[in-house]
């Protein structure tokens, strides 16, 4: 029978659902936490019978005023007003909830509780909690005999960057962006790993407001100070002159926010140069992610290179895509 099919409010700001025939599944407790939130000065009432049972239960939702947690479930042996609480718990989770009722109300699986004296006032039932589960014993792994390692040809990887990069700054090209960004692509389609990418764009103020772009040597420095901030598997490439672009694998909105603004410290705090005040140094962040932004390499660029255009409009250093 449907909960809804019997719901009654009364005057005693209760709610009273329809009484089920047996133990309350976790779409039944949804629909209850569902009524509580749309009645928070009520409590809610669930009854149930199972037919193993001869006990009929009452689980009680309200909202829990100051609690972070969710709403409060209070458990009832018996349908009178002063039937015993069994427990109370405060909880978003409604497994749980569905979970210790099962245990609560299965003879064979009853939980071994008891009433906290201390807590003068409180009629809330504490859950004792079972034993721990002895650790598994640890077998020794068995000896394999290993082959010697084949010895990498770093002459052929050493080649291979060299192609890849811009030898006028030591980053990776355009061209290396676009092949990197597939692979996270590919990554994503088959495990759904997600990845983010930042649009860097920065230039140096002159006389009178106008921007300058950097010159070579102060761009071997920020790649050389990005990558001290980054992992190793992060990569910072060239983009349509003068904008860069990281490629920050396993990495979402929110820490690709915050290594942002890491890399945007360590640019400010001293000299690019000499003689170049970090205070003339203008520079924008644009980040958009996969799947938090979309879940196509070519609308992630944009979006990014969009969050970017935006900063500098609005003059925001750092700037996640959607913004408003």
């Amino acid at each position: 029978m449907a909960l809804h099919d019997s719901f009654k409010s009364s005057a005693n700001a209760n709610v009273r659902l329809a009484k089920l025939s047996s133990v309350p599944e976790e779409q039944d407790l949804s629909f209850a936490m569902t009524q509580a939130n749309k009645h928070p000065k009520a409590t809610i009432e669930l009854p149930w019978k199972s037919p193993l049972s001869t006990t009929t239960f009452v689980l009680k939702v309200s909202i829990a005023l100051g609690s972070e947690e969710g709403p409060r479930w209070t458990l009832h042996a018996g349908d009178s007003p002063d039937s015993a609480a069994l427990w109370s718990h405060d909880s978003m989770d409604t497994g749980l909830i569905q979970s210790l009722i099962s245990a609560e109300s299965d003879p064979q699986r009853a939980l071994n509780s008891y009433v906290d004296t201390n807590k003068k006032g409180d009629d809330s039932i504490w859950i004792k909690q079972p034993e721990p589960p002895a650790p598994p014993v640890e077998r020794p792994a068995p000896k394999v005999n290993l082959p010697q390692p084949v010895d990498l040809d770093k002459a052929a990887l050493d080649l291979l960057q060299q192609q890849m990069r811009r030898p006028e700054t030591g980053m990776m090209s355009e061209a290396a962006f676009y092949w990197l960004i597939l692979q996270e692509f590919n990554r994503f389609q088959r495990n759904q790993t997600p990845h983010a990418i930042i649009m860097i764009e920065f230039g140096l103020k002159l006389t009178g407001g106008a921007m300058s772009l950097p010159p070579v040597r102060v761009l071997h420095e920020v790649a050389n100070r990005v990558q001290a901030v980054c992992r190793p598997l992060d990569t910072i490439c060239h983009y349509k002159d003068p904008k860069l672009v990281l490629i920050l694998p396993h990495t979402g909105s929110n820490d690709a926010m915050q290594i942002a603004m890491r890399i945007n410290d360590v640019l400010i705090e001293s000299p690019l140069g000499p003689g170049l005040d970090a205070s003339n140094v203008v520079i924008h962040f644009g980040i958009a992610s996969m799947p938090d932004t979309c879940s196509h390499p070519g609308i992630l660029i944009a979006t990014a290179l969009e969050a970017l255009e935006q900063g500098k409009k609005t003059n925001n250093t750092v700037v996640l895509f959607p913004s408003s």
